[in-house]
């Protein structure tokens, strides 16, 4: 490390920490696989009991055909929050996705990625609207919306 820049690993690293403590203290079980595999990071084991597997980012981001139609979760922090105190969120990519395209589908970016079978979106910064349609995803302990 130089100076007080992290690198790209060490920021992996002290966020996988940072999401791993909240969920824990929240009653929820957290198991992190040996090998990144299927885009898999950790698996969480939530209060019913159910093994969900998870994509964690460091910003709100979707991708159909690394994570669409295998019932990956997102976990990912407010990109512009205070840390450790940010908010984390914790959704369904899928319903994530059905959001962002429903906003950018037109979009020429989006359009182009669609064709090539590669639809992504990813936002730097929660705007007004993303934060309220994230707000029943907000990690609050234990009680987190699996809608």
């Amino acid at each position: 490390m130089t100076g007080n820049k992290l690198t790209s690993n060490e920021i992996e690293a002290a966020n996988r920490a940072e999401a791993t403590a909240i969920l824990i203290r929240g009653g929820i079980r957290v198991y992190r696989p040996e090998a990144d595999v299927s885009g898999e990071d950790p698996a969480i084991r939530n209060l019913d009991g159910e093994l969900l597997s998870v994509q964690m980012k460091g910003r709100p981001m979707v991708h159909w055909s690394l994570y669409g139609g295998h019932k990956m979760w997102m976990l990912f922090p407010d990109p512009a929050g205070v840390i450790p105190r940010r908010p984390w969120f914790f959704i369904k990519h899928d319903e994530l996705f059905d959001w962002f395209k429903e906003r950018h589908g037109a979009a020429p970016g989006w359009a182009q990625r669609a064709d090539a079978h590669l639809a992504e979106w990813s936002e730097r910064r929660l705007t007004d609207e993303l934060r309220e349609f994230l707000q029943s995803f907000m990690l609050r302990g234990a009680a987190f919306h699996q809608g």
